[in-house]
């Protein structure tokens, strides 16, 4: 048995004055019966003789204040509501056309507790459980925090500051493969809002399509309205000793796409923590089911009684076709897990920021460098998607609001760009239950092992090229960059030719008869392809002696055998063609170029 949550309040009026043009006003206070301290952060209920709740606010942070306008002249009482109190009334007052009337409601103070409160016995559930009922106890205070939030979100009394993120997980739903966010540019007024209750109730949460997937989360309105309570019922679930669960689920028959799920009360404070729920009645085979399609909501209070939505996610499946590996035949196949989330990372209000957001699940770690200094600059990122992070001065890094999930995580370096070299990645875990900081460490490989992955351990050529003037030369250098056109954009797939006016020394050797070498022909010739970013890599190239560099873009007509057979690129492309010297000291240099797609009447240029 659980004792009602109603108390009477007194009540104490003062006498209307006048105020035509004005309406019927209901001014007062709400203060504690016992000492006349202000209540604050109370909703105030104006009620009609019916029992339907006319008007509503919450009563000011400081004063305990509230004003309400009555819709006509006419008899109403007062409820007023805190969460983890009992709810109280007021006697029932008259008010006259166009009065002003000055309230004093005074509400004994009396707390209230979810705890011991047991899960449901048997499969009954709940519509619009009758007062007095375990359950209607704990979906009262569910309502109280819904109905703040509700009155928050339609007086926009905040902005916010918003992180958008959709994450795309393996099919398994382990690893995360790409995750795009974008931090709204300019504040917001509301961090989320729902479809009309009405329309969801009867349409479906979820449409599946041919063309496209589209599921909705609820917010508070619509959990709040009549047409989600009237077609779902709620049942206790145990959370353990912290928390109170609200189970509702569809009534029995229905077969729209709809929701089931949890409401998460603080057992101590009653306050409402979030809300879980699921997809059910989808018309989608299992193996879709199989991947929980299905989200959350979190709810937070502010110290002035004001609810808000703190961070929202909505979990979808994403069907694909795969080829059966003997027939050929296509089949469904579920492709992988799209979330989709959204958190608050600041709130503001007329009197400044009222709110900061948790940075979530994080991994921390350094970067460091051969010799285990601290690197800054570095760029850390999440392979395969937009979240990355830059290091500090000693080399530090952070990656926060982090979903669970597997994350591959990489670093790389301008020097490192430069070389068109990766580092080995890191995998990281990140479990429902991790609740903090993942620590990890990336360590920087020296240059000469990173010039020996790059280019090959076996070095350079031990043999090495002769020179038109007999000097002898070795293939020391390597030459990195990028290649854009005139906008900036990369080229890829695009041809470098390079040319030095060099020679095999071991074909001298092979030589039988020297009337027939052409010792202008054999010169030193090499090509290399660009990336899908621009970037090139060329190694083993000779130092201390000029080199010819054209680059020809992928469209372009060339006629190879002419390319080939040239004793001078210049000879082909005479307004196009960089002549460089790499340094035997200094064997590395990077070298970026610019060029018209097609290559056509623009000669390349170098930096």
């Amino acid at each position: 048995m659980f004792r009602s949550a109603l108390a009477i309040a007194s009540v104490v009026l003062q006498v209307p004055v006048a105020s035509p043009g004005q309406g019927q006003v209901i001014r007062g206070k709400l203060v504690n019966a016992s000492d006349d301290t202000a209540i604050t952060g109370a909703m105030v209920t104006l009620m009609d003789r019916n029992g339907h709740s006319l008007r509503q606010v919450l009563t000011g942070s400081e004063s305990a204040f509230f004003e309400l306008r009555a819709p006509e002249p006419g008899e109403y009482r007062l409820r007023a509501e805190r969460i983890g109190y009992a709810t109280t009334f007021s006697s029932f007052f008259s008010i006259s056309a166009g009065d002003t009337l000055t309230v004093q409601l005074a509400t004994p103070v009396e707390a209230l507790s979810l705890e011991g409160i047991s899960a449901t016995v048997g499969p009954r559930c709940q519509v619009r459980p009758d007062e007095g009922m375990a359950v209607a106890k704990v979906w009262n205070e569910a309502r109280k925090a819904l109905a703040a939030a509700t009155w928050t979100q339609e007086r926009g009394l905040y902005r916010y500051e918003m992180l958008g993120i959709k994450r795309f997980l393996d099919e398994r739903g382990h690893k995360v493969q790409l995750e795009d966010r974008v931090y709204a540019q300019n504040l917001v007024a509301v961090p989320y809002v729902a479809r009309a209750a009405d329309s969801l109730v009867h349409e479906g949460f979820a449409r599946l399509s041919a063309d496209a997937t589209e599921f909705w989360a609820p917010d508070a309105a619509v959990l709040l309205s009549d047409s989600f309570l009237d077609s779902h019922c709620l049942r206790i679930r145990s959370g353990g000793s912290r928390l109170v669960g609200l189970e509702f689920e569809p009534v029995p028959g229905r077969t729209v796409a709809d929701i089931e799920g949890t409401m998460w009360l603080d057992a101590a404070t009653s306050e409402l923590q979030r809300v879980d729920f699921r997809y059910v009645n989808l018309a989608v085979p299992q193996w879709l089911m199989d991947a929980s399609p299905g989200g959350s909501v979190l709810f937070h209070a502010l110290p002035d009684g004001t609810w808000i939505v703190t961070s929202w996610h909505i979990r979808m499946f994403s069907p694909g076709e795969t080829a059966h590996p003997l027939t050929g035949r296509l089949s469904s196949t579920l492709e992988g897990i799209t979330m989709t989330h959204g958190e608050v990372i600041r709130v503001h209000g007329d009197e400044g920021m009222v709110f900061q957001g948790r940075r979530g699940r994080r991994i921390v770690g350094t970067v460091v460098d051969s010799l285990e200094a601290g690197l800054p600059g570095a760029r850390v990122y999440v392979a395969g998607s937009g979240t990355e992070t830059v290091t500090d001065a000693e080399g530090r890094f952070e990656l926060n609001r982090l979903g669970v999930g597997t994350y591959e995580l990489r670093f790389t370096h301008p020097h490192l760009e430069q070389l068109w070299y990766e580092p080995e990645s890191i995998e990281v875990e990140l479990g429902p239950d991790t609740e903090s900081l993942v620590e990890v460490e990336f360590a920087l490989p020296s240059m000469s092992d990173v010039l020996d992955e790059i280019c090959g351990r076996d070095g350079p050529p031990r043999v090495p090229l002769i020179t038109t003037d007999g000097r002898t030369v070795w293939r020391t250098g390597i030459l990195t960059g990028r290649v854009t056109d005139q906008s900036g954009s990369p080229l890829k797939d695009a041809t470098l030719h390079f040319l030095a006016k060099a020679h095999e020394a071991r074909l001298f050797a092979e030589v039988r008869d020297p009337g027939t070498f052409s010792f202008e022909q054999q010169r030193h010739r090499r090509a290399e392809k660009t990336s899908s970013s621009g970037f090139y890599r060329a190694c083993w190239l000779p130092t201390d002696l000029p080199i010819e560099l054209v680059v020809l873009g992928k469209h372009e007509r060339v006629d190879a055998d002419a390319v080939r057979a040239a004793l001078s690129l210049s000879d082909l492309y005479s307004d196009r063609v960089k002549v460089l010297t790499i340094d035997p000291e200094s064997p590395h240099r990077v070298l970026d170029l610019r060029m018209e797609v097609g290559g056509r009447d623009d000669p390349l240029q170098g930096k």
